[in-house]
């Protein structure tokens, strides 16, 4: 057992590594996110915090400090396109899957099932 400075360096041999993997995990997973999502220009950001506590003897001086750490990941939030729906009074929304911008869009099937039906 070897006492160590903590630093940066040595944030790999701290808690068998711990925040140095939970670190890593973060990056790489900022990295995905810019992979996956190209064409979206906001910054992806990760945030490494080191918490540093004290703690005291009954007379108030401090005998150790207690150490943690947070990792967080802040991306962009993930945007789909706007599309029109159709809304009724009961409170649904209908859409048409093969008419992503039409809602009211009748596949030819529906078209003859409708001209089928007495009027």
């Amino acid at each position: 057992m070897t006492r160590m400075q903590l630093s940066l360096d040595t944030l790999k041999d701290f808690d068998l590594g711990k925040p140095a993997v939970a670190f890593e995990q973060a990056m790489a997973e900022a990295v995905r996110n810019c992979l996956d999502r190209p064409g979206e220009k906001k910054a992806r950001n990760v945030e490494l915090t080191v918490n540093i506590k004290p703690v005291l003897q009954q007379d108030g001086d401090v005998v150790d400090v207690e150490v943690d750490f947070t990792i967080k990941t802040k991306l962009p939030p993930w945007q789909t396109a706007t599309r029109p729906v159709k809304p009724t009074k009961r409170g649904q929304l209908f859409f048409n899957d093969l008419a992503p911008d039409d809602p009211d869009q009748h596949t030819i099937d529906e078209q003859i099932e409708r001209n089928k039906r007495p009027r």
